[in-house]
């Protein structure tokens, strides 16, 4: 099996298990507001937010965020 097509399968994987803890409109609403706060404090372009939610054992859960911070981002 191809690279590409290995990492298709684990990604609707992935897809498909956040949204057994969270329905669609939940996901969005969550996804949403991190970019909210997180634009308080840097500048981000709010497109390319990607958030994931692993399940790491029976228990628990990871949540992951990966924002885009913009080049014309400076510390006051």
């Amino acid at each position: 099996m191809k690279s590409g097509n290995i990492a298709s399968k684990r990604l609707k994987g992935v897809i498909n298990q956040d949204r057994e803890i969270l329905s669609p409109g939940s996901f969005r609403v969550l996804k949403k507001e991190i970019g909210a706060i997180v634009a308080k404090y840097l500048d981000i372009d709010k497109r390319k937010i990607k958030v994931i939610l692993e399940q790491k054992d029976n228990e628990n859960y990871s949540l992951k965020a990966d924002l885009t911070i913009k080049e014309s981002f400076k510390e006051k």
